[in-house]
């Protein structure tokens, strides 16, 4: 077949992918090569005039020819180009990742409190007691000094670890001037100690078992983190350690730097224990601090799930003026049913309801007047059975929407 039909006819030739092969490009109208490539495909688009085919449309794959050679043997040229390989790349938005599950905040909080713990108890692991626990223990009863002295230069690091965290506390609660010793091996150590899920245990044990004076680096440590202290779930602990077994003269500071937010913790969902614990067991000008920010809106912090709990510390620890103040704002009858129809609200009007300030048969009244809607809830069920209006539910009985 002439040079042209072969050309003509192209088009009706299979291009099906041939291995070694080469693809020869030829002018028509001189007959001449005129380029020449090695192909494992090639890809035919036939045009509209078959007797002029187009050159154009012959997508040649990127394959690199053999590089000429020079007499020796050695390349020569420009070097060939090299093929992309291709590769399968997933997409940021394939469908993989658009189907994937998305966690809630609080199971996102809990994932994460999770991979931390396991990550504490990874670095923390060289830090175990390598001596045998229940020989200590019994050497601490038996002979708490020579035990003491065996301990000393590990405290820091096993009051870290989950099982030596303990061992340090057993020898903390001997008390004297040995357990003292190994509490200095904690000084500079308790911000971080405050807020790790084992050494907070320790260093509460320092400030109940140990004397003001030698816990007293305790509270030093503290001061210019005492709000972060309060809103954290281990460290809070040690604030009302302080609070309750330290004197005034080493907490004042501490509290004068953390009531400055005092709305604020009143409604934490950890500061408010250590809100609780200025109200027992603080100084007075501390709790009259503490009443007054509760009492700018009572019923806002008397329905709130943290804040409600200190009604009844106010009502119990705080002045005169500041219980009558407050028994005046929520002991009202339409006051306590309104606190009685609310979540957490309820366990406020409860506490009213025993005071004897309160006009509480009128309350009650009133109170039996609105029981078939407090039936409707669970809260409001347990509030007429804490009452006695109601015999209590079976167990499971009590469901919402009734």
């Amino acid at each position: 077949m002439a040079p042209a039909a072969e050309m003509t006819n192209l088009s009706q030739m299979p291009m099906m992918p041939q291995p070694n092969q080469v693809i020869v490009l030829v002018d028509p109208s001189t007959f001449s090569v005129t380029h020449a490539a090695p192909v494992s495909y090639v890809t035919w688009c036939p045009q509209p005039a078959p007797c002029q085919p187009s050159f154009q449309h012959l997508q040649l794959p990127v394959v690199p020819a053999a590089a000429p050679t020079s007499p020796c043997g050695a390349p020569c040229g420009p070097a060939p180009l090299s093929a992309t390989p291709r590769t399968d790349v997933p997409s940021d938005d394939s469908e993989e990742r658009k189907q994937a599950p998305r966690c809630t905040a609080s199971t996102a909080r809990r994932l994460r409190r999770k991979r931390a713990a396991e990550r504490a108890k990874i670095a923390n692991a060289s830090g175990a007691p390598k001596l045998d626990l229940d020989e200590l223990r019994a050497q601490l009863k038996e002979d708490p000094v020579a035990a003491l002295q065996m301990m000393k230069g590990h405290v820091w690091a096993w009051s870290r670890n989950d099982l030596g965290c303990r061992l340090v506390q057993e020898a903390l609660e001997t008390g004297g001037r040995e357990a003292a010793e190994l509490a200095m091996e904690l000084e500079g150590h308790v911000l971080e100690a405050a807020m790790c899920p084992h050494a907070n245990y320790v260093i509460q044990k320092v400030v109940s078992h140990l004397s003001s004076a030698a816990s007293r680096f305790v509270a030093l440590e503290l001061q210019g983190s005492v709000v972060r202290v309060a809103k954290h779930r281990f460290a809070c602990r040690i604030l009302c350690r302080l609070l309750e077994f330290c004197s005034f003269s080493v907490t004042s500071a501490l509290m004068d730097e953390l009531l400055v937010d005092a709305a604020e913790l009143c409604a934490h969902n950890f500061a408010h224990h250590v809100m609780e614990s200025i109200l027992e067991n603080g100084e007075e000008r501390h709790k009259k601090l503490v009443a007054d920010v509760w009492l700018l809106d009572p019923r806002k912090f008397a329905t709130h799930k943290n804040s409600s709990y200190l009604v009844e510390k106010v009502l119990s620890y705080c002045g005169q003026s500041e219980q009558d103040v407050l028994v005046a704002k929520l002991g009202q009858p339409e006051m306590i049913l309104d606190l009685a129809l609310t979540q957490f609200g309820c366990y406020v009007a409860r506490a009213m309801l025993r005071d004897t300030r309160v006009n509480s048969d009128a309350a009650m009244q009133l109170i039996r007047g609105h029981q078939s809607k407090l039936e409707e809830t669970p809260h409001g069920q347990r509030f007429l059975v804490d009452i006695g209006l109601i015999q209590p539910y079976p167990v499971g009985s009590m469901v919402a929407g009734m």
